[in-house]
């Protein structure tokens, strides 16, 4: 189970590095840089669940600094209910909000947003 969770994490971070991004990218070559941080990055992606739209990567406004804050990673991407009839697809995501310490990255806490 772990190692399929490093897997789609890596293929999340390539695919969102490759892709446009909606505001300034995160930094995954720091993040990923220690096992807390790349733990973290698995959850948060795990904690997205299935999706029908590819992930997107982003850091996030943080409101206490009043501008988007480099540990604050965002990731989110649309998927479409079975039980909703039509073609509508519905956002969500899954804000992982890190503490950095000596270079090291610790999840602090994951916030599931609709």
């Amino acid at each position: 189970m772990f190692f399929r969770s490093i897997h789609v994490l890596f293929a999340a971070a390539v695919i969102g590095a490759s892709s446009p991004a909606i505001a300034a990218d995160p930094d995954f070559k720091a993040i990923l840089s220690s096992p807390s941080g790349a733990a973290g990055l698995a959850a948060a992606i795990s904690s997205l669940g299935q999706c029908d739209t590819k992930p997107e990567w982003t850091i996030s406004y943080d409101p206490d600094i009043d501008k988007e804050n480099p540990n604050h990673v965002y990731v989110g991407c649309q998927y479409d209910p079975d039980w909703e009839e039509g073609n509508d697809l519905y956002d969500k995501g899954v804000l992982a909000k890190f503490i950095e310490a000596e270079g090291v990255y610790y999840l602090e806490s994951l916030t599931l947003l609709p």
